[in-house]
């Protein structure tokens, strides 16, 4: 799934290099194809995202409050006929690499939206703030 993920960053982010038909491409050309790589980029790392937490959940680590082991000390309890109707899939842990890479790559979405909008953002202590800038 990863390497799915950053070939649909390579690709993404390669397709307004290619697309262009002029030899020199105006300003405003290339912010637009920004913007709407970014919104893609930023759709696909949410959707990985999401598929990490809920979907895709692996064994290794337990979820949310429980202690460390208590998926596989389901796991094992099942091996007796008194527990062998425990449902332990819902103490799996999310997939912390998936969502991490999805968090990034809609992170490298957002950076290409504002990038691609006539828009800045400023950071400061305590807050982030977004600048459109409107000419007439």
């Amino acid at each position: 799934m990863r390497s799915v993920s950053i070939a649909l960053v390579l690709v993404l982010a390669a397709t307004p290099a290619f697309a262009q038909d002029k030899p020199t491409a105006t300003s405003d050309e290339h912010r637009g194809a920004m913007f709407w790589s970014g919104i893609a980029l930023g759709i696909a790392g949410v959707a990985t995202s999401v598929v990490g937490v809920t979907v895709d959940r692996v064994g290794e680590t337990s979820t949310g409050n429980a202690p460390a082991g208590t998926y596989q000390a389901c796991v094992a309890q099942q091996r007796d006929p008194v527990y062998a109707t425990n449902t332990c899939d819902v103490l799996k842990g999310k997939n912390r690499a998936l969502l991490w890479t999805g968090v990034t790559v809609a992170a490298l979405g957002a950076v290409l939206t504002i990038g691609g909008a006539h828009t800045h953002a400023e950071v400061s202590p305590g807050f982030v703030r977004l600048l459109h800038t409107i000419r007439f």
